[in-house]
This record gives C-alpha cells, sequence and structure tokens, in this order.
C-alpha cells in the first residue's frame, strides 16, 4: 500500500510539474507548484523522512508559494479576453491523455524494474556505502526532488518567455 501511495504522489507530480508549466496564468502555476511540493511532502513522509516532509510543507508549500502569490499579485495586471480562454482550452485538450500515458510509463517503468521501497522503520546498513544508500534506498525522495526542480525551472522559462510577449 505504501509503494501504491508513493507512485501515485510520483504520477500526481508530473502532472502539476506539466500543469505549471503549461498554464499561462502565473497564480495557477504557483499553485501548481505548491500542490507539487504537497505531493513531495507525502512521499517523504512515507519514506520516514519525517523532519524533510515538515520542511517541505512549510517553507516550499506555504512560504514560498505565499512569497510568488504575493509577488504575483502585486505586479500582474488582470487581463482575461475570449481569445485567450479559447487559447487555453486548445493548449490543455491533450493534457489528460498525456498524464494518462505518463502515469502507465511510470507504473511500467516500476513494475518492470521490481522497484522496491523500504519500510518505514527499516534501517540502512551501517556499513553501506553512499551510494548504495542513495541509488538504492532514497530512490523516490531524489525523484521527486528532481521533478521538483524541472518543473520549477519549466515553469519559470514558461513565464518569461510569456513575459516578453507581452
Amino acid at each position: 500500500m505504501t509503494t501504491f501511495i508513493i507512485v501515485l504522489c510520483l504520477v500526481v507530480m508530473v502532472g502539476f510539474a506539466i500543469s505549471a508549466a503549461m498554464l499561462r496564468s502565473m497564480l495557477k502555476s504557483a499553485v501548481s507548484l505548491a500542490a507539487m511540493s504537497a505531493a513531495l511532502a507525502v512521499i517523504l513522509y512515507m519514506m520516514g523522512a519525517i523532519w524533510a516532509a515538515l520542511f517541505e510543507l512549510s517553507v516550499c508549500v506555504g512560504l514560498i508559494t505565499v512569497v510568488f502569490i504575493s509577488a504575483i499579485s502585486l505586479t500582474t495586471p488582470d487581463r482575461r479576453d475570449e481569445a485567450h480562454a479559447a487559447d487555453h482550452r486548445r493548449r490543455f485538450a491533450a493534457l489528460p491523455f498525456i498524464l494518462i500515458a505518463l502515469g502507465a510509463a511510470i507504473i511500467a517503468v516500476l513494475v518492470y524494474t521490481g522497484f522496491s521501497l523500504p519500510l518505514p522503520g527499516e534501517e540502512a546498513v551501517a556499513e553501506a556505502t553512499f551510494n548504495q544508500v542513495f541509488w538504492q534506498t532514497r530512490q523516490a525522495d531524489i525523484l521527486g526532488q528532481i521533478l521538483m526542480l524541472l518543473a520549477g525551472a519549466f515553469a519559470v522559462v514558461v513565464l518569461f518567455k510569456e513575459g516578453k510577449k507581452i
């Protein structure tokens, strides 16, 4: 059950990462990044990294999101038109199919590679090397952090490209 929840959270993180990069609204992108960070906090908690999960929730989901939303609301004028809404709907028409395909691909890779997670409370062997712990024991939270960094980078790139068009 723990593995299912972690895999589900990874799929949710990928979905929010894609939506953060594809959304034209900076406010919605910031909320998507916050939701992605909350899913990462669940993964960290399920892996037994309770302090990291609390830090992720309090700083990344809470504080950083508040700073993003404050900066966005202070700098962005409110502009909406019908052409923008129609373009937005066309842009997201394929998103559900992309998310389903991505989720199926992640699950297939996990099943094919025999991905397994350590149970909470399982301690790493004292003689384990850094490489063994990093690449074999902490796979899920490392993947979550990588997804978080990539989603943030893609969202920033997309938002700066949008800013140049204005």
